[in-house]
């Protein structure tokens, strides 16, 4: 769906808003009130299970407030019982959470800065969230040790190679994490290609309904070199999701 074919109704506008109240408001207690007490637990599963009821229950508000249907294809091509990465598109708060609901042994790399945020912090640690200091080369250096980490404890972890949320015609140099990830640990690279931007623009609080459509790749081709891996890589990422955005 182009900018030409929206049509704003009050009807889109009202559900926008109910659903930004109930997105942010169960979010906050969310964290104060179920997940903060469960990190204290010695074992991170129950959190797990927390986040994944969290997630659950908002993807399933995300439908039936804003009338956005979630259509996820190649699930098959989600690697069992061992680690990869999850290289995905970037372009709402929406889509760590479909991410996270079909992968929730799921981790991530976040800026140290995070971890200050008070709760947000404790829960991040407690999961496994994977501390860096952004701007230093600090993520680089540490792939080798992620690889292992990943591929020890058989946990996918999840890779924006925009490096940021973009919104529909951006189109960014990608960065090539994902790359080195496959050369330190052997570790399958599954690329997600999604139009979640249509629905849920990054620039604006109102929640487009349609149906956000979630592809799957198989996973790249090893043996690449840099070059043909991020040309193959931009073509599964970027063009594809770019098709998606015109359904």
């Amino acid at each position: 769906m182009t900018e030409d074919n929206k049509k704003l109704t009050l009807s889109i506008v009202l559900r926008s808003i109910i659903f930004n109240c109930y997105f942010y408001t169960s979010f906050t207690l969310a964290i104060i009130f179920v997940l903060t007490p469960l990190s204290f637990l010695k074992s991170p599963k129950p959190l797990r299970r927390g986040i994944l009821a969290l997630i659950t229950s908002t993807i399933f508000m995300f439908d039936k407030i804003t009338n956005v249907k979630i259509v996820e294809r190649g699930l098959e091509n989600l690697p069992k019982e061992r680690g990869y990465i999850l290289c995905s598109k970037h372009m709402s708060n929406i889509d760590a959470y479909f991410l996270f609901r079909r992968a929730p042994s799921l981790t991530a790399m976040a800026k140290k800065e995070l971890y200050r945020v008070p709760l947000v912090g404790r829960v991040l640690n407690k999961i496994g969230v994977l501390s860096i200091n952004r701007g230093a080369g600090e993520a680089k250096k540490k792939t080798s040790l992620f690889a292992q980490r990943l591929l020890k404890y058989k946990i996918p972890m999840i890779i924006f190679s925009e490096g940021t949320r973009t919104i529909i015609g951006e189109r960014r140099v990608l960065k090539s994490g994902a790359f080195f990830y496959q050369q330190e640990g052997n570790l399958d690279i599954i690329v997600v290609a999604h139009n979640s931007g249509v629905s849920w623009p990054k620039t604006s609080w109102i929640k487009w309904p349609g149906t956000l459509y979630v592809d799957y790749f198989p996973p790249m081709p090893h043996g690449m070199d840099k070059v043909s891996f991020m040309i193959e890589l931009e073509k599964r990422l970027m063009d594809h999701s770019e098709k998606l955005m015109l359904l």
